[in-house]
């Protein structure tokens, strides 16, 4: 499965747009579906999560046998990257003017 740096974003969005500090995998995918993000299946999110947790923008806090079920939160290096990309897309915007 490739990387998709957009899901990236959206998920590290999702994070930050919650109202609780720990979400079920479950509870990302769904609010990555809600945006129409193209391929945000389950086991593309879940993926993507573990990804995270490998690079420690995010961290699992359970284990689970699904990993629907597994409860996750943004790390504080997610929160600089997230950050870090909206300063870029900014930028991007400068340019253009």
């Amino acid at each position: 499965m490739q990387r998709n740096f957009d899901l990236v974003v959206t998920i590290l969005g999702a994070f930050r747009d919650a109202e609780a500090s720990v979400l079920s995998g479950r509870d990302v995918t769904a609010a990555v579906q809600e945006l129409d993000i193209d391929d945000a299946t389950p086991e593309a999110v879940n993926h993507h999560l573990e990804l995270l947790a490998d690079a420690g923008l995010a961290k699992k806090l359970t284990e689970s046998t699904t990993g629907q079920d597994a409860m996750w939160r943004i790390t504080w290096k997610g929160y600089d990257a997230l950050e870090q990309d909206e300063e870029d897309e900014e930028d991007d915007l400068d340019l253009d003017d």
